[in-house]
């Protein structure tokens, strides 16, 4: 289904995945990225210790790696998802986990790139990718968010208040692992008042209708492929998932949408690939 949408890959987000979803991507070329569950870091608190995995992590994160690392569809790791917390003069915990996650995956398995964390802090300043997670809906404004990375200057999470999440980038490759999101329920789109369906929700205002979508989804999904600097991008989601109703298909994997055009806007030519 998700080749079907053009997609050629996927981030296997926030689980360790079953093995046989592995051979298949690697039967059939379908690239991914291994992850982590990391649920559990957010611990409530003030900003300095907010976020405190254990030493469980890094083991059970070594357990996954050894598992999976023969499988040629990994294509990298990414131990941790959306971290975050100030940075400090001090080495928090996150910090240190964070960092003996990176390290232990570089030496378990030396062939691949590794991300310290998708999106959100980027703790370890010699991580091999960088990234961001940016729901802006509007293409145009999305654009200009995005527009820094040839000038070495590419758009990072951070609090609203500007303070930092990461350390400097110093280069990386990059790319935009979560965007998009677009909130399309029809069964809800159709019902004016959405009185029965008000646990759905998606990322920012929902289309009125699919052509809405699909332009919306064309606009986002191009000023990515048109930057010669980005070297992929990751769509939120494939599939709706319990409250959230922005899948290209539904939770029983049922088409909700015209699949076709949502294939045609992603496998036109790429910057990268023409550049």
């Amino acid at each position: 289904l998700s080749m079907a949408a053009g997609f050629n890959g996927a981030r296997l987000h926030q689980k360790v995945f079953e093995e046989r979803f592995l051979y298949h991507a690697d039967r059939l070329g379908y690239l991914v990225w291994g992850e982590f569950g990391d649920w559990g870091a957010e611990v409530g608190g003030s900003s300095g210790d907010n976020q405190q995995p254990d030493a469980s992590y890094p083991a059970q994160w070594l357990e996954a790696i050894e598992r999976d690392y023969s499988h040629p569809s990994i294509i990298g790791w990414c131990p941790l998802n959306e971290t975050y917390q100030k940075l400090h003069d001090r080495i928090t915990q996150l910090d240190a986990v964070t960092r003996g996650m990176f390290l232990a995956t570089k030496a378990m398995d030396t062939t691949r790139p590794v991300i310290d964390a998708s999106g959100y802090a980027h703790r370890v300043i010699e991580t091999d990718i960088w990234d961001s997670h940016n729901y802006e809906q509007d293409p145009g404004r999305f654009a200009e968010a995005v527009s820094g990375l040839a000038d070495g200057k590419p758009f990072a999470n951070a609090y609203s208040d500007g303070a930092a999440y990461s350390l400097p980038y110093r280069g990386q490759p990059y790319f935009v692992s979560e965007f998009g999101g677009i909130w399309w329920d029809p069964e809800a789109a159709a019902d004016a008042a959405g009185d029965d369906r008000t646990e759905s929700w998606g990322y920012g205002d929902r289309p009125r209708d699919e052509e809405e979508f699909q332009t919306r989804f064309a606009g986002l999904t191009g000023v990515l492929l048109d930057d010669p600097d980005m070297f992929g991008y990751c769509y939120t989601q494939l599939t709706d998932v319990f409250q959230e109703q922005n899948g290209v298909y539904r939770f029983d994997r049922s088409e909700k949408l015209d699949v076709a055009r949502v294939r045609e806007a992603q496998l036109r030519p790429a910057a990268i690939e023409t550049d």
